[in-house]
């Protein structure tokens, strides 16, 4: 699965997310934004959502399985939920090399 793949994969869900969200909270669908965190757009139960999202899309349309909320997701120093971009790097980190 090629890079390109995977940011539409979360800018899917994003988009999906932002269906069930007002105007003025909409989440910007640039790999920049901010996810979680400081910067970030989401709470913690938007957030397990999104990555719920992800995970089905990559399995459903992909064929790709993989948890992106586990132990360690959580135990990284720099978390992988801080911006669309560093999901996406972490997507392509747990993803196999074919």
């Amino acid at each position: 699965m090629n890079h390109n793949t995977i940011v539409q994969v979360v800018l899917d869900a994003i988009t999906l997310a932002n269906h069930a969200r007002d105007q003025e909270d909409q989440i910007p669908l640039d790999t920049n934004t901010g996810l979680y965190g400081v910067n970030g757009h989401l709470d913690s139960m938007s957030l397990v959502s999104l990555l719920i999202e992800v995970e089905e899309a990559l399995m459903d349309n992909h064929g790709i399985q993989i948890s992106l909320s586990d132990e360690r997701a959580m135990s990284q120093a720099n978390s992988p939920f801080l911006s669309v971009q560093s999901l996406v790097d972490y997507i392509e980190s747990l993803i196999p090399k074919s």
